[in-house]
């Protein structure tokens, strides 16, 4: 089983996803996925952020990452450009370690403009 970082999701048994962050042969390093679409360049609230989601005035920004998310598992499920892969199949293959939702988490591809 080959588990691609920042693409494939993992899902447990009730009903949670997560997404692989880090992968050092058969140790594998998970987040939770809405965690990881919270964090993204989609979601930086700024003045880009504020004309783009106009329609969500109002609302809550979680709807936003949910969206993200909603998505990926979609695509998962039909396995267009990414897998969606039970949790305990993958700890058959890999020691599985996740990072605490609670820590401070910033997606790989963020970086913060000057």
């Amino acid at each position: 089983m080959n588990v691609e970082l920042n693409k494939d999701l993992v899902k447990d048994d009730r009903g949670n996803y997560y997404i692989a962050v880090h992968k050092e042969g058969k140790e594998l390093t998970l987040v939770n996925a809405f965690v990881e679409s919270s964090f993204t360049p989609e979601v930086i609230y700024n003045e880009e952020f504020r004309n783009r989601h106009k329609e969500n005035e109002g609302g809550f920004v979680g709807k936003i990452a949910m969206d993200l998310l909603r998505h990926d598992v979609v695509m998962g499920l039909k396995e267009i450009d990414r897998k969606l892969l039970d949790l305990s199949e993958v700890e058959q293959e890999y020691n599985v370690r996740f990072i605490d939702t609670i820590e401070f988490y910033r997606h790989p591809s963020w970086q913060r403009k000057a």
